[in-house]
C-alpha cells in the first residue's frame, strides 16, 4: 500500500518513474455492460426513472470489480462511483432517460433558446440527484475503507447543454446566441460543482486523499474531472469565447483536476495544455481513431505541461511505444482488458519496464 501511494505522489510531483503507472478496466469499455445489475435496466428505448434504480441491486457488482482490481495487482486504487451508465447532470436538469440495448441516452427537451431559460438549477427535491448521493452513501459503507469512493463520468458543460437542446441546435445558438449560451455555461457550471461538493460531504479520505473516479488515479487532496466531448462539434474561436472560462471555473479551488478528450478534440489541446487549473489531460486510443504512435506529438506537448492519462484497449505494442518515447514522464495508463488474464498479462509486461 506504502508503495502504491509514493508512485502516485510521484506522479502529481513529476518526479521521475521507471515507467508509467497503470489501472485496467476488466471487462466491455461499455459502463453498462460491467453491471450485470443494468440488465435489468437496459431494453429497447425503456424509459429510466430514478425510482426504478434499486442501489442495493449493484452493489454485488462492485465488490466483485474491486476484488478483480486487486488481483490484477495494478498501481491504481479502484474507485466506487454512481453507476456511469446514467448521464446523471442531465437527468438532473430535466433530460428523459432511455435505456437502449448496450447504454442509456437523453432525449432533448428545449424546442427553443428561450426554453433554455426554464432550467431548473436546484438540487434539492431533485430525485436524480438524491439517487445519486444514494450510490455515494451506499458505496462509503460498501467500502469500509477498502477502495476511496468518488465521481463517475460527468459530462461537461457543451455535452450537457448539447443533450438538453439538441447537438445541431447547440451549435446554432454558439453562433446566434452566445449571449444565452454563454452564461447558461457558467449556471452548468455552478451546478456541476455544487453536485461534487455534495459529494464530498458524504464520502471520507482515503489514505489522506481522493481518486478520480473511472480512471483510478489516487490524489494527496480533493479533485475534480470533467470533458467536453461536443467540443468535436466547435472551433477553437468559439472554445476560447464561449467554454474556456466556464471550465477554469469547474476547476477552481480543486488541487487536482483533468479533463477527458477524444482525439477529434485535439484542436483546442493548445488552449487546455496553457489552462493553469488544469492538471491533466486524459486522452482516449479511439477505436477507429488515430494510434498511440500518430499521437505521440500531442502527449509529447501535454507531458511538457501536464500529466497524462491515456485511456484504452491498449496493448503491448502501444506500451512499448509510450515508455520508450516518453521515458520517466508523469503518465498514467488505464487500459480495458477484455478478461481477467488478460490484465494480469498486460500488467506483468508493463512491470517488466522497470525490471
Amino acid at each position: 500500500m506504502h508503495n502504491r501511494m509514493s508512485v502516485h505522489k510521484a506522479f502529481w510531483e513529476e518526479e521521475a518513474l521507471l515507467r508509467p503507472l497503470a489501472s485496467c478496466r476488466i471487462g466491455s469499455g461499455f459502463v453498462s455492460k460491467q453491471f450485470r445489475a443494468a440488465n435489468h435496466f437496459l431494453g429497447e428505448f425503456r424509459r429510466i426513472t430514478p425510482d426504478i434504480l434499486d442501489v442495493d441491486m449493484f452493489m454485488d457488482d462492485y465488490d466483485r470489480m474491486y476484488r478483480e482490481s486487486e488481483i490484477v495487482g495494478q498501481d491504481g486504487f479502484w474507485v466506487g462511483t454512481p453507476f456511469a451508465g446514467i448521464p446523471w447532470v442531465e437527468a438532473m436538469l430535466g433530460c428523459e432517460i432511455l435505456g437502449s440495448t448496450d447504454s442509456f441516452i437523453t432525449q432533448p427537451w428545449a424546442h427553443s433558446v428561450e426554453d433554455l431559460r426554464k432550467i431548473k438549477f436546484d438540487l434539492n427535491n431533485n430525485p436524480w440527484a438524491e439517487k445519486y448521493l444514494e450510490f455515494i452513501t451506499k458505496l462509503q459503507k460498501l467500502s469500509q475503507g477498502r477502495f476511496p469512493v468518488g465521481q463517475p463520468i460527468l459530462r461537461g458543460l457543451s455535452d450537457t447543454v448539447g443533450a438538453i437542446m439538441g447537438q445541431t441546435e447547440l451549435v446554432y445558438a454558439l453562433v446566434d446566441h452566445p449571449d444565452i449560451i454563454g452564461p447558461l455555461f457558467f449556471q452548468v457550471a455552478d451546478f456541476y460543482r455544487q453536485l461534487i461538493r455534495l459529494q464530498y460531504d458524504r464520502i471520507q479520505p482515503f489514505w489522506g486523499g481522493y481518486s478520480l473516479g473511472f480512471y483510478n488515479v489516487w490524489c494527496p487532496g480533493e479533485c475534480i474531472w470533467f470533458q467536453e466531448d461536443l467540443t468535436s462539434l466547435l472551433s477553437p474561436a468559439i472554445y476560447s469565447q464561449l467554454l474556456a472560462q466556464p471550465d477554469r471555473k469547474i476547476c477552481a479551488g480543486y488541487p487536482y483536476t483533468a479533463i477527458h478528450v477524444h482525439p477529434v478534440s485535439f484542436f483546442i489541446l493548445d488552449q487546455l495544455v496553457q489552462m493553469r487549473e488544469l492538471k491533466a489531460i486524459q486522452v482516449n486510443k479511439d477505436t477507429g481513431g488515430p494510434s498511440i504512435r500518430e499521437m505521440l506529438p500531442q502527449f509529447r506537448k501535454i507531458v511538457a505541461a501536464k500529466k497524462l492519462i491515456v485511456w484504452g484497449e491498449l496493448d503491448e505494442t502501444d506500451i512499448d511505444c509510450i515508455t520508450e518515447a516518453l521515458p520517466g514522464r508523469a503518465i498514467f495508463l488505464h487500459i480495458v482488458a477484455f478478461n481477467l488474464d488478460r490484465a494480469k498479462q498486460i500488467m506483468a509486461h508493463l512491470r517488466a519496464k522497470s525490471s
